[in-house]
């Protein structure tokens, strides 16, 4: 069994320009800032109207990820990706994939910063995602990636060195 952890620094860094991105767009959401500005731009209200709602859109998003993050933080930041003789349990992200087989594995490759993991039966693993994972599972296949994409961002350890480890327990 072998545990991949995070990189903290990196975690705490975008948790913290998290905090930073809620606390401005809350800001813009709860206060109305059009009687202290006097330029026409804020004057109309169509104008004001769509700004208040990317801020509210931006806010909703930006704690969101805050629950995200703040959940990896304190629960998985130890095991991010376990390795166990039977199956990897992905946790490196909320899309993650979880338990997954090694004998579910057809594939993996590296593309850009992501590790994609192609699965034998993809519709199977795909049905038995929760409906927000399966509508971001589906916009990764859109752009080109596979339903399990693994990025290397918070992982203390290269993708290259992941993806030998998964290479080498596919092929026992």
């Amino acid at each position: 069994m072998r545990n991949i952890k995070c990189d903290i620094k990196k975690m705490v860094f975008i948790f913290l320009c998290g905090i930073v991105m809620v606390a401005v767009c809350g800001f813009f959401v709860f206060f109305d800032f059009r009687r202290y500005i006097d330029e026409a731009l804020f004057s109309n209200d169509v104008v004001y109207c769509i700004l208040k709602i990317v801020m509210i859109f931006s806010f909703v998003f930006f704690g969101f990820s805050l629950l995200i993050m703040g959940n990896l933080m304190l629960f998985y930041r130890n095991k991010m990706i376990q390795f166990e003789n039977n199956y990897m349990i992905d946790n490196s992200s909320y899309i993650s994939g979880g338990k997954i087989f090694y004998s579910d594995i057809a594939a993996v490759y590296i593309k850009g910063a992501f590790l994609c993991v192609r699965l034998t039966d993809e519709k199977q693993f795909f049905e038995k995602q929760n409906c927000l994972k399966r509508l971001f599972m589906k916009a990764n296949k859109k752009i080109g990636y596979e339903y399990i994409t693994i990025s290397d961002n918070f992982l203390s350890l290269d993708l290259f060195e992941i993806k030998k480890i998964i290479e080498g327990k596919i092929d026992k």
